[in-house]
């Protein structure tokens, strides 16, 4: 019985520790936007007091028009780069977050494949085909999701490659 009770206590400890892994990675990212979203604050309002200045010394429709268009152009770059910065930090953060689910969830079929192993040993000969078959389940189910780990990152490069060219091109 206390064999039982340690096992639990260590694999609670260790999706713990899991838990703690994710809610640091997800901080971290969040600390990196607020980061983005302050210094892009600062330089939106740096650049609205320069066009103000530029605005205020305009006296006729040509000054207006040779105004304008660095004007624009500086607002576009900035928004292109925000967008940039924020879709790396985006991706870096999901990366990391399901790398981190994606460890614990092979860690876990192995360990249910080692506890069904064990409880193989410890059972009649009748019951071997209930402990095969939920031994080829988990196998399964890893496979699953190493295929599924497999088709998501090419989903993720190209969904990001026309967006990339689309931000590319705007630069």
């Amino acid at each position: 019985m206390y064999n039982v009770a340690e096992q639990f206590t260590s694999r609670s400890k260790a999706g713990l520790d899991v838990w703690k892994s994710v809610v640091n990675a997800s901080f971290d990212g969040m600390g990196k936007l607020a980061a983005l979203n302050l210094h892009t604050a600062r330089a939106v309002a740096k650049q609205g007091a320069e066009n103000f200045k530029a605005l205020s010394d305009v006296r006729d429709m040509a000054g207006l028009k040779a105004v304008q268009q660095p004007m624009a152009v500086a607002a576009v770059s900035q928004s292109v780069a925000f967008s940039r910065r924020a879709y790396h930090i985006s991706n870096e953060t999901s990366s990391a977050v399901v790398q981190v689910l994606g460890g614990q969830l092979s860690q876990a079929g192995r360990g249910a494949v080692g506890a069904l192993q064990e409880a193989k040993k410890n059972t009649p000969p009748g019951v071997d085909f209930a402990v095969s078959s939920g031994k080829q389940m988990v196998t399964t189910v890893t496979s699953m999701l190493a295929n599924l780990a497999q088709f998501t990152k090419p989903a993720t490069e190209v969904s990001a490659k026309p967006a990339a060219k689309m931000i590319a091109k705007t630069a």
